[in-house]
């Protein structure tokens, strides 16, 4: 890409992060003064800015869409935000030269992620948002739930002249007001019966949650909250320390983690033992040859790979290439299910009861937890 491209497209970026900025700064205004929130807004898109806010959790994709849209608009008034992509864009003489999707994925959702909003890795991430026709109210693609809104609120924006800047203002309102009532008290058992702490665990991991994503995150918390209690009284882990929890989403080519939970040596801060983390996947042989890459230039003392699935146990040609694994490169490959290692764990400890309130502290706090895992974490602990 020639450099004068590069330039532009960070160019562009920058006027879509301020406007984004400018428009959060809106927001927090509005929080002083409601009124001024709707103030110059029509009823019409004033209703489906609090739809799309409404149902920001379960169309996370459409949510980031227009918020990416409106963002754009905001920052360059004389486009047409409805030709999204660069090969319909000649159907307007107002087209942008650059398709919406790039800036959502690289600019947009990390933005929003920054402010705990709802948000998706991108506007475009399904195929109903990627056809190459303009977001027109006869826009025949299945969008679900929000279609409407959506829809109506780029006609506000286009045909009626309703300002980019307000309706993103409103909207991050709308979120910041969702946000906050997502911080709900939660119930914090304190018992030393490990049948009941598993038990509560369980049904936590595996409840049928209806719309909220991050589910596959509530076991790494759970394993995450054993080992700060562990690293505090098996001999095992002196001289170590618990790593941070990287971010759910964040891949680890990106971070340069090796498993979800990692124990570090605090002289040095090398990895001496590491945790993979899968939720609802059988064991197979990809997830073996995944973890024989993450530990070959590594020296690790123990890698665990633990499922909650039922298939939990490797079967024999699983267990000759782990075997493999462990000669050729010195390190102890474990293969189990999160169950059955979570009860192992709690009969090592001295005092099981501390497990609970680190799990409910990580719940309070992790960035993928949704309110949904909040509010049946409260509703199976008083069952």
């Amino acid at each position: 890409m020639a450099r004068k491209e590069v330039e532009a497209g960070n160019d562009i970026q920058q006027q879509v992060l301020d406007a984004l900025n400018i428009a959060l700064q809106c927001a927090e205004q509005i929080n002083a003064n409601v009124d001024s929130g709707t103030q110059g807004l029509s009823d019409r898109i004033f209703h489906a800015l609090a739809e799309m806010s409404r149902l920001s959790q379960k169309a996370s994709t459409g949510f980031t869409n227009i918020v990416t849209c409106l963002a754009i608009k905001a920052a360059m008034p004389n486009i047409d935000i409805r030709y999204h992509q660069v090969q319909i864009q000649h159907q307007t003489d107002r087209g942008a030269g650059f398709n919406f999707r790039g800036i959502s994925e690289k600019l947009v959702y990390p933005w929003l992620n920054t402010q705990a909003f709802e948000g998706a890795k991108s506007g475009w991430q399904t195929r109903t948002f990627e056809r190459p026709k303009p977001y027109m109210l006869d826009y025949d693609e299945n969008i679900g739930d929000i279609k409407n809104a959506f829809l109506t609120i780029f006609d506000e924006i286009e045909v009626y002249g309703q300002s980019a800047t307000q309706a993103l203002a409103y909207l991050m309102y709308l979120q910041w007001l969702h946000r906050e009532s997502k911080q709900i008290s939660l119930s914090l058992p304190k018992t030393q019966d490990i049948s009941l702490i598993i038990n509560l665990l369980s049904k936590h991991f595996f409840y049928p949650y209806k719309t909220s994503r991050g589910a596959s995150r509530l076991p790494v918390l759970a394993l995450y909250a054993v080992y700060e209690v562990m690293l505090g009284q098996l001999e095992r882990y002196k001289g170590m320390m618990l790593k941070p929890l990287e971010a759910h989403s964040a891949a680890d080519s990106q971070t340069g983690a090796i498993g979800d939970i990692e124990i570090i040596r605090a002289d040095n801060a090398h990895v001496f033992e590491a945790i993979e983390v899968k939720h609802g996947i059988a064991l197979n042989e990809r997830i073996i040859h995944d973890a024989a890459n993450k530990i070959m230039d590594k020296s690790i003392d123990r890698y665990y790979i633990l499922t909650t699935h039922a298939s939990c146990e490797p079967d024999a040609s699983l267990v000759q290439k782990i075997a493999s694994i462990k000669a050729l490169h010195h390190c102890q490959l474990i293969a189990n299910g999160v169950i059955p290692s979570l009860k192992y764990y709690l009969r090592l400890l001295a005092d099981p009861s501390h497990v609970l309130p680190k799990y409910v502290a990580l719940l309070s706090t992790d960035k993928s937890i949704k309110h949904e895992h909040r509010e049946i974490w409260n509703k199976i602990s008083i069952e």
